[in-house]
């Protein structure tokens, strides 16, 4: 008996087929798949999986000011003069009640260096010192990767046949990072599918038993809609906005990432719907008006007027309101379908 594959059965009348392995040990491995519970190498389902699974950078926004990554825990942070050690996501909590119960204007966060960050690909890379973690909050775009409003419901087992070294094996899949790291890894030729039923969570905390990759597509891609939904209202974003000082974390120009002309811009908006817009390099003040309505569709547009003078010019627009958060506010130029978007993100300054 050797380790390579013997058999290969394609049973056509009922769509079934099996892979028979020979293992070194004498003992057959017997895999069975419906092709309805398959996963293959850079397939549409195989894609939508990996956004699922990416890591979340949005989840400790209150330590990095990024979406493109997460910190690696445990750390320590020094909230407006308050030393923490946070340990889990739950402790972001500790920092947001000590912000909420400041009586200061300005709330700082310092964060104890040296960090180590992670990617959505799960990469990680070690931080020393502020300098650092900003050129890379500056640069980075991948932020689109992760979808967020949809997650996996662990564990669940996929059985594997790994083509280039002839093994086969049932894996179980016990978080996301293993489940990114699978589908990363896995190679055109090989045989993967999931044992099925398996179970998916939205972020209003609801659940759905999927039964296959068809349905598993379709489910995750239909939901892709309501990620992108808000549904703040007009005193919301007003309340939200008019809270300190913001600053441009993203602009994005069709395909073109110019977040870094705006790196020196300390934007504050007033109830009056006057913005005052501070070039901290050089002591300039500048002017602008802001307003938000509510659109036929239940939506809301910001419009935004930055003057004349460049680059803030670049940022007036009628922008559709994408997402409101405690510390984040996404707008984003709604485009026809496969047309690239303008994104504006603001970011509450510490």
């Amino acid at each position: 008996m050797t380790t390579k594959a013997k058999t290969i059965l394609l049973f056509l009348p009922s769509i079934v087929f099996t892979i028979l392995v020979s293992c070194r040990n004498e003992s057959d491995l017997l895999v069975e798949a419906n092709p309805n519970q398959i996963i293959e190498a850079n397939s549409k389902v195989a894609d939508l999986m990996s956004k699922v699974s990416a890591n979340d950078g949005s989840i400790d926004n209150i330590i990095d000011n990024s979406t493109c990554f997460t910190v690696k825990l445990p750390l320590t942070v020094i909230a407006n003069g308050s030393e923490q050690i946070i340990n889990s996501e739950e402790d972001f909590q500790i920092i947001e009640d000590i912000f909420s119960g400041s009586s200061d204007d300005t709330d700082t966060l310092e964060i104890i260096y040296p960090i180590t960050i992670i990617f959505s690909d799960y990469t990680e890379q070690v931080i020393t010192n502020n300098s650092e973690l900003e050129s890379v909050t500056t640069t980075c775009t991948s932020d689109d990767t992760n979808i967020e409003c949809v997650d996996f419901k662990y564990p669940f087992e996929i059985s594997y046949f790994d083509s280039e070294n002839e093994i086969a094996q049932i894996l179980t899949m016990n978080n996301d990072r293993e489940l990114f790291g699978f589908l990363e890894d896995l190679k055109e030729g090989d045989v993967a599918n999931i044992s099925f039923p398996i179970t998916i969570v939205f972020t209003n905390d609801t659940e759905i038993t999927i039964d296959g990759t068809d349905e598993l597509e379709e489910v995750i891609e239909d939901s892709l809609e309501d990620c992108d939904e808000d549904d703040s209202t007009i005193d919301d974003f007003s309340t939200t906005i008019t809270q300190g000082t913001w600053e441009v974390q993203k602009y994005k120009d069709n395909e073109s990432n110019e977040t870094q002309n705006y790196k020196d811009f300390v934007f504050t908006f007033l109830a009056d719907g006057s913005i005052s817009i501070e070039d901290s390099s050089t002591g300039e003040v500048f002017d602008g008006t802001w307003s938000v309505v509510t659109r036929a569709d239940g939506g809301l547009n910001a419009i935004l007027d930055f003057g004349s003078t460049p680059p803030l010019d670049k940022l007036g627009n009628n922008w559709n309101v994408k997402k409101v958060q405690d510390t984040r506010i996404m707008l984003d130029e709604r485009t026809g379908p496969g047309v690239s978007k303008d994104e504006l993100f603001f970011q509450q300054i510490r």
